[in-house]
């Protein structure tokens, strides 16, 4: 095992330093073995809040509770790791925060490298994140300050944002902004693409004029895809859509009014693909549909691929705007009311990781056949004046019209949006 490998994780075995570091080291700068166990440290701080130092008593833990199915040569290695990193001294905090800068700046300079030779950015990008990247400095924050109430306030989530047409969803999650990666998990004909378009129809109502959204589609025809926008938009059903389209087709340009809602359908798409089409509409609201079905990201391993791919649209979110992206749940979870996290198909926690939501779709055959199921198994999203900190975590059942394909609420009535606005 590398030396920096080492250092990380015996760094890391601090509850302290693991809280302020962990969202800095990403799989590119670890071995698996390491990778693996930082995933790992984190659980373990999360499942036992009094435990502040990894330590022999960890292994235990590792071995029975968190890989009890391993095979025994797997636990030999990674006891022999851990037994030696609960032996040394975590480095010093300026010693290791300084090898850390200099390996972060390695792999990106070495990202970049590899981003210009496929074509996915150009010199002039690449320089201006090297030169991004030079400027930070992973000390800030570590030093004590001096706080007032009114300095947490200012800094706590505003109501600004783009809110959600399904009003359980704003009161456990709020709205969304740049920056914020969803993953819709969700079973085959469940209703997925529908979700999509209803959510994204009531938040470009919400931008401003002259602002774009596109779905990228890969999954369903397209001509069924851009019916479920327009039935979305107009909450009107999709055979009357059919039934007198020029109305329709007019009520829907009013609808749109400066706006642009675009859709992008390639049955091989890939990341460079993506790349391309958002250069170009320069977007404020992106959906994808289906996340994994995507390419280009040189990944052999369906774990390390859809990892890779939760850490491109987390930086694609962060450049242009939210993101939310459809995935498919495993076939355990067919049937299923409300889904956890780790039904992702072919994600062990891989994908999970990324989000900063993680909201699944779930159906019951033996139920009503307009109800749909939410779980919001995963919320980093600091809530809003809207939020119910209870429902962090929100189960609920809601209406699905499957007409025109709006998810609704059949618990809470109201409006977050306008009633944020009046509270302003």
């Amino acid at each position: 095992m590398d030396t920096i490998d080492t250092d990380i994780l015996a760094f890391m075995r601090d509850r302290e330093n693991y809280e302020t570091y962990h969202k800095v080291i990403h799989k590119g700068l670890c071995t698996k073995e390491s990778w693996t166990l930082l995933g790992d440290f984190g659980r373990y701080f999360e499942e036992y809040p009094e435990v502040q130092e990894i330590d022999k008593d960890f292994f235990l833990w590792f071995r029975v509770t968190a890989h009890p199915g391993w095979k025994e040569e797997n636990h030999k290695l990674y006891g022999h790791i851990i037994s030696n990193v609960t032996a040394i001294p975590p480095p010093a905090r300026t010693v290791f925060v300084e090898q850390l800068e200099r390996l972060r700046f390695e792999h990106g300079l070495q990202q970049g490298l590899e981003h210009i030779r496929t074509g996915r950015s150009s010199i002039d990008d690449v320089l201006s994140e090297i030169e991004r990247t030079k400027s930070r400095d992973l000390q800030r924050g570590t030093s004590t300050y001096e706080f007032t109430l009114n300095d947490l306030a200012a800094n706590q989530r505003s109501a600004d944002g783009l809110y959600w047409r399904c009003e359980d969803l704003n009161k456990s999650i709020g709205p969304i902004r740049t920056g914020d990666f969803t993953i819709i998990g969700k079973r085959p004909e469940v209703g997925g693409t529908s979700f999509l378009c209803s959510e994204m129809s009531h938040m470009l109502e919400q931008l401003p004029d002259g602002a774009t959204a596109v779905i990228f589609n890969n999954e369903e025809a397209p001509d069924k895809v851009a019916t479920r926008m327009m039935s979305s938009a107009l909450g009107v059903d999709y055979r009357a859509l059919m039934m007198n389209p020029k109305q329709h087709q007019a009520g829907y340009e009013a609808w749109l009014s400066q706006r642009q809602w675009k859709l992008a359908h390639e049955t091989s798409m890939d990341i460079g693909y993506i790349h391309h089409v958002l250069k170009e509409l320069q977007p404020s609201l992106i959906g994808i549909n289906i996340l994994a079905k995507i390419g280009g990201t040189d990944r052999k391993e369906d774990h390390d691929k859809l990892e890779s791919l939760g850490q491109e649209f987390r930086r694609i979110a962060q450049d242009y705007g939210p993101v939310l992206a459809v995935a498919q749940a495993d076939p355990s979870a067919e049937g299923m009311r409300y889904i956890p996290q780790d039904r992702l198909y072919k994600s062990k926690t891989a994908l999970q990781g990324e989000a900063d939501i993680l909201l699944m779709i779930g159906h019951d055959d033996d139920g009503p056949p307009d109800s749909r199921y939410l779980h919001v198994a995963k919320n980093k999203i600091p809530p809003a004046p809207c939020c119910d900190l209870t429902l962090k975590h929100i189960k609920s059942e809601v209406h699905f019209d499957i007409g025109s394909g709006r998810f609704l609420s059949k618990t809470f009535s109201g409006n977050s949006r306008n009633a944020s606005r009046r509270s302003n």
